[in-house]
C-alpha cells in the first residue's frame, strides 16, 4: 500500500492495508494518533488513494478548528457526495438526517437518531461496494458530528464499512475512550528522516543537515518544514533558541516566519482566512475591501500560494496544514483578529456565521451581539445540535451587561450543559449566574440545576428541606413547573437512599398540595419515590387512571410505569413500559431508553422473566454506558450480577457486583448497595448458602445498614425467611416474618405478598401447613421462578410427610418450568427432590442450555414476530447488515435454516415466558 509514497512508514501502511482488506468481509474503525505534523494526514491519504484504486466508495471530512462552533458542519462535508441516497431512509431517520443539516425545518431532532440515520445511509452506499470514512483531524470537528461518527463507530462490526480517524495524541474524545483499535504513529528513524531530508532539501550543507535532524526528532513536518525556515533566516544563534520550545510551537513559529515575509495585503488575507471556516476566496476579498477601504483582487493570494501555505479549490481556499492556521491566529494581536472578524460581521451572509464572527469582534459587552447569539444558539437546538448552543450561549452571557438577560442565558446554558452531561461547565455557569443579583424565580431554577446535575444525591433532611421551601416559593410564584421539578430532586434524594420520615413527609406533603388530586405523572412519580410503601395503593389507582388518558409522549408513560414500579404494581409498570419503549427507540431517546430498559429488566427478575431479562439488562447497560449514565450504568450492571447468580455463574455475579459498585461507591447509593446485596443474596441462595443469603437479605430490610432500601427490598421477599428456616435460624425467620407481615399491611405490592404466601407454610404447623400451600398456588400472580419455588417447596414438603405419590407432580412441575427458564441449578434441585422422592423415570430431555448472546435472541425474536431486517434495525440502532449477519449465525445455532422456523424454534427454548 502507497510504501513507495511515504518514506519510513512500511508498519503503518500494513496496517491500514489489513483494514481494507478485511472491510470486504466485516467493518471496524481505526484511530490513527500521534503528535502534530507526524504524518498522520498523509497516512489517511494513501489510504483513501489505495481504496480508491481497489474500486471502494471513499467519504472524507477534515475538521477545522474554526467550524467547531457549527452544528454538523463536519457531518454534512462527509455525507454531501452521498445525500441523494437519503431520499431512500426510513422517514423518520431522513426527516432527523435532513434537519440536522439544515436542509429542512422541524422539531429538534434526537443526536442518536441522527446517528442511525447517517449508519443507514452509508450502509446503503456500503451495499454496492465497501465503504471507506476517512475523518483526519478529529478533533476539531464539531461535537454534534463527533458524537454521530462515535455512534457510528460502534456499530460497523458486520457492516462493509471502515472508519479511519486522525487524531492529535494530547486530545480525548468520546470515540477514543470506547477502546477501538489505534494505530499510534510514531516518531521517524534516525536513517529514515535523513532519507526524508535528503528527498526535500538535497543541497544542505552537513552542519544545517545535523542541526534539523537534531531539532526535528523525527517529526515528518518538521524535516519539511524547517529547511525553508533556515534559508529564510538563518542558522546562527538559533540552535539553542529552538532546543527550548516545543516542536509544535516551533512549527508554529516556521509558519509565522513565512507569512512575515509575504507582502502586507497577503498577511492581512491570511489572518482572515484563519478566522473562518473554509471562506470562499469572495468572502476574503469582499472582507478586505472592508478593512482597506479600496480594492482588493485575487493577485493578494498570490503570494501566500506560491509559499505553499494556501491552496485554492474550486471557490474555497483552504492551508495546507492545520498548524499554519493556529500559528497566524496565535501571531496576530487581539485588536487585528477583532478587525478581522468585524470585517467578515459585514459581509457573510450565513446568519450564524455572521453571529460567531460579530461576537468575537465585540471588547467588552455588545447586548445586540449576544442577542443574535442567543438566536444562533436557537438554531442549533433546533437542528439537534445542544454543544454548539452551549458555546453560543455562553459566549452571549459573557457579551450581556449585567441584568436579568445575563441570569437567564446562563442559566440557559447550564441547563444545555446538563444535557450534554458536563459537569464542570454545569458548575462554572451556575457560580457565575450566583455572583449576580438573581430574582426568586432565578434562584428556583439555578437550586434545580443544582440539583438534577447529580440525580438527586442522596441528602439529609436540611438539603431536602431546602429544596420543598425553594419549591413551594415557586409554586407561589405562578411556576408550577418548576416547583415539580424541584420537588422531583427532593424525591429522588428520598430514592437513592433513605433520609428518614420527617424528609419525606416534606415531600409528600408538598406535592399533595402543590398537585393536587390532578393527574399529573411527575406528581405521581414524586409520591412514588418519596412514599413507595404507604401511598402504593393510592399511587396504583392513579397511576391505571393516568394511563387511560391518550397520550403519545413516551416521556409521561414512563414516568408513569416508574410510579408504578415504585409503588409495587409490576404488572402495571411492565405494561407502560412496553408501550413507551417501541416510541423511545423510534424518537431516539437512547438516554431515557436506557432507564426504561434498566427498570423492565428489574421487573423481568422480579417476574420471573428471566430470559427476556437477560437480553434487555444487556442492553440496557450498554446504552447507559454509550449515553454516560453511571447510576444507570451500575444498576443494569447489578441487574447483570443477579441474572448470573440465578443462573450459577457465581464468579461472574461477585466480578458485576464489584464492577458495578466501585465507581459509584461515593455517592453512598443505598439503591446501589441494596441491589448489589439482591445480587449476592440470591447467587449465595441458587449454590445453597442459605445462611449466606439471609445475611445478605437482611441487611436490605435494616434501616441501620447502608444497603436499606424499602423497594429494592421487597425483591427479596420470596426467599428471606425460606433462607432463615433452610439455615436453621427459626428465630430470626419468625421476626423476619413479623416484618414483612407489618409492610403487606401497609402495602399491595405483589412481591411482599408473593413472600407471605410462601414463607407461611414454612412456619406453620403440620396441621395448618398444607391448607397455606394450596392457598399460595391458587394465588395470582403465578411469576414462573416464584410458582416453581413454591412448587418444590410443596412437594419438598409432600415427600417428608412420605406423602410420595403426591409430591411427585409438584416436584415435576417445578423442574420443567426451571428447565424451561433456563436455570440448570435450579431445576437440578428439583431433580434431585424427585430422585429422593424415589422417581426412577427417565427424565425429560433437557433444551440445551441457551446459546444465543442476548442481542442475537432479540434479533430473533423481533425476526420471529415478523420485523423485516430494516425494521428491526431502526429499532435497535443497527444497520441491516448487522441484523442479517446476526440472524446468518443465529440459524444454525437454532438448528434452523429459514426464517419461518425461528417462533417454533424460539417457543422449544421459552415455553414457560407464556405463563
Amino acid at each position: 500500500m502507497g510504501a513507495s509514497r511515504l518514506i519510513g512508514r512500511d508498519a503503518e501502511l500494513a496496517q491500514l492495508d489489513t483494514a481494507l482488506a478485511e472491510v470486504a468481509e466485516r467493518g471496524g474503525a481505526l484511530f490513527v494518533t500521534g503528535a502534530a505534523g507526524i504524518g498522520k494526514t498523509s497516512l489517511l491519504d494513501v489510504a483513501a488513494s489505495d481504496a480508491r484504486s481497489r474500486g471502494y466508495k471513499v467519504l472524507t471530512v477534515t475538521g477545522l478548528e474554526s467550524e467547531a462552533d457549527l452544528p454538523f458542519a463536519g457531518l454534512h462535508q462527509l455525507l454531501q457526495p452521498v445525500l441523494p441516497s437519503a431520499g431512500a431512509l426510513p422517514g423518520p431517520q431522513k426527516n432527523a438526517l435532513l434537519t440536522a443539516l439544515g436542509m429542512r425545518a422541524g422539531a429538534p431532532p434526537e443526536l442518536f437518531l441522527v446517528g442511525l440515520a447517517a449508519l443507514s445511509l452509508m450502509d446503503e452506499v456500503a451495499g454496492e461496494r465497501p465503504l471507506v470514512v476517512v475523518a483526519d483531524d478529529f478533533q476539531w470537528l464539531d461535537g454534534a458530528t463527533s458524537s454521530v461518527l462515535s455512534f457510528v463507530a460502534r456499530r460497523l462490526e458486520s457492516t462493509h464499512i471502515v472508519l479511519i480517524s486522525g487524531l492529535r495524541e494530547t486530545f480525548q474524545t468520546a470515540l477514543r475512550s470506547r477502546q477501538l483499535p489505534e494505530l499510534h504513529v510514531e516518531p521517524l528513524s534516525d536513517t529514515a528522516s535523513a532519507d526524508l531530508l535528503v528527498s526535500v532539501a538535497p543541497d544542505l550543507d552537513l552542519q544545517t543537515r545535523r542541526l534539523i535532524l537534531d531539532e526535528a526528532l523525527g517529526n515528518p513536518l518538521a524535516l519539511l518544514e524547517l529547511p525553508r525556515a533556515f534559508r529564510l533566516q538563518g542558522t546562527d544563534g538559533r540552535e539553542g533558541a529552538l532546543r527550548s520550545i516545543p516542536l509544535t510551537d516551533r512549527l508554529e513559529q516556521t509558519f509565522s516566519a513565512q507569512s512575515r515575509h509575504l507582502p502586507k495585503l497577503t498577511q492581512a488575507a491570511l489572518l482572515l482566512i484563519a478566522l473562518d471556516k473554509d471562506p470562499t476566496v469572495s468572502d476574503v476579498l469582499e472582507a478586505m475591501r472592508k478593512q482597506m477601504g479600496k480594492d482588493v483582487t485575487v493577485e493578494v493570494l498570490q503570494p501566500a500560494l506560491d509559499a505553499g501555505l494556501i491552496s485554492i479549490s474550486g471557490s474555497t481556499v483552504r492551508y495546507r496544514h492545520p498548524l499554519i492556521r493556529s500559528a497566524l491566529d496565535q501571531a496576530a494581536t487581539a485588536g487585528q483578529r477583532r478587525n478581522a472578524h468585524l470585517a467578515f460581521a459585514e459581509v457573510i451572509a450565513d446568519p450564524d456565521r455572521r453571529a460567531w464572527h460579530r461576537a468575537k469582534a465585540v471588547h467588552g459587552e455588545d447586548e445586540g451581539a449576544a442577542a443574535d447569539l442567543e438566536i444562533t444558539a436557537g438554531r442549533a437546538q433546533d437542528r439537534g445540535a445542544p454543544a454548539t448552543a452551549l458555546g453560543a450561549l455562553e459566549l452571549a452571557a459573557s457579551l450581556t451587561p449585567h441584568g436579568p438577560d445575563k441570569a437567564r442565558r446562563l442559566l440557559a446554558a447550564a441547563e444545555l450543559a446538563f444535557q450534554l452531561g458536563d459537569p464542570p461547565a454545569v458548575g462554572r455557569l451556575l457560580d457565575s449566574a450566583g455572583r449576580l443579583e438573581l430574582s426568586a424565580h432565578d434562584v428556583a431554577r439555578m437550586t434545580w440545576l443544582r440539583e438534577i446535575f447529580h440525580d438527586g444525591a442522596p441528602g439529609d433532611l436540611y438539603a431536602i428541606a431546602r429544596l420543598v421551601g425553594v419549591a413551594r416559593d415557586a409554586a407561589a410564584g405562578g411556576d408550577r413547573n418548576l416547583a415539580l421539578n424541584l420537588l422531583q430532586g427532593a424525591a429522588l434524594r428520598c430514592w437513592w437512599a433513605d433520609p428518614g420520615a420527617a424528609a419525606k413527609n416534606l415531600v409528600i406533603d408538598a406535592v399533595e398540595q402543590i398537585a393536587g388530586d390532578v393527574l399529573e405523572p411527575r406528581a405521581l412519580e414524586i409520591l412514588a419515590l418519596a412514599a413507595p410503601i404507604d401511598a402504593a395503593s393510592r399511587i396504583a389507582t392513579r397511576v391505571r387512571q393516568a394511563a387511560q388518558i391518550d397520550d403519545a409522549d413516551p416521556s409521561r408513560t414512563q414516568v408513569l410505569a416508574f410510579a408504578a414500579y415504585a409503588a409495587g404494581d409490576r404488572t402495571e409498570s411492565i405494561e407502560l413500559m412496553d408501550r413507551a419503549a417501541p416510541i423511545l427507540r423510534a424518537q431516539g431517546r437512547l438516554g431515557l431508553l436506557a432507564q426504561l430498559l434498566t427498570v423492565r429488566a428489574w421487573a423481568g427478575i422480579n417476574t420471573g422473566q428471566f430470559r427476556d431479562a437477560i437480553r434487555t439488562m444487556e442492553e440496557a447497560n450498554q446504552l447507559a454506558i454509550e449515553t454516560r449514565q453511571p447510576i444507570w450504568t451500575a444498576i443494569s450492571t447489578m441487574g447483570r450480577a443477579a441474572l448470573s447468580g440465578l443462573q450459577g455463574e457465581e464468579r461472574t455475579a461477585e466480578q458485576l457486583v464489584s464492577e458495578a459498585t466501585a465507581p459509584v461507591a461515593s455517592l453512598g447509593l443505598s439503591i446501589v448497595l441494596a441491589k448489589g446485596e439482591f445480587a449476592r443474596g440470591v447467587t449465595h441462595l441458587t449454590a445453597g448458602r442459605h445462611s449466606d443469603a439471609f445475611d445478605h437479605f437482611v441487611r436490605m430490610f435494616d434501616p441501620v445498614e447502608p444497603a436499606y432500601h424499602e423497594v429494592v427490598a421487597q425483591a427479596a421477599a420470596p426467599y428471606i425467611v425460606e433462607c432463615a428456616v433452610r439455615a436453621g435460624r427459626g428465630d430470626e425467620a419468625r421476626r423476619t416474618m413479623a416484618l414483612l407481615e407489618a409492610l403487606g399491611e401497609r402495602t399491595p405490592a405483589a412481591l411482599i405478598h408473593i413472600g407471605l404466601r410462601f414463607a407461611r407454610p414454612l412456619l406453620a404447623d403440620e396441621s395448618e401447613a398444607q391448607d397455606l400451600y394450596e392457598l399460595a398456588l391458587d394465588a395470582e400472580p403465578k411469576w414462573p421462578f416464584d410458582f416453581a419455588r413454591l412448587e418444590m417447596s410443596y412437594g419438598s414438603w409432600l415427600r417428608r410427610q412420605r406423602r410420595i405419590t403426591e409430591s411427585r407432580p409438584h416436584l415435576r412441575a417445578a423442574r420443567d418450568m426451571f428447565d424451561a427458564l433456563g436455570l440448570p441449578p435450579w431445576a437440578d434441585k428439583a431433580s434431585a427432590e424427585l430422585r429422593a422422592s424415589g422417581e426412577r423415570m427417565a427424565e425429560p430431555a433437557r433444551a440445551p442450555r441457551q446459546s444465543l448472546s442476548p442481542q442475537e435472541l432479540q434479533i430473533a425474536q423481533m425476526a420471529a414476530s415478523g420485523l423485516s431486517n430494516r425494521e428491526i434495525a431502526d429499532r435497535l440502532f443497527l444497520s441491516h447488515r448487522t441484523v442479517g449477519a446476526h440472524l446468518y449465525r443465529v440459524f444454525p445455532k437454532l438448528g434452523i435454516v429459514s426464517r419461518s422456523e425461528l417462533a417454533l424454534a424460539l417457543a422449544s427454548l421459552e415455553p414457560a415466558l407464556t405463563r
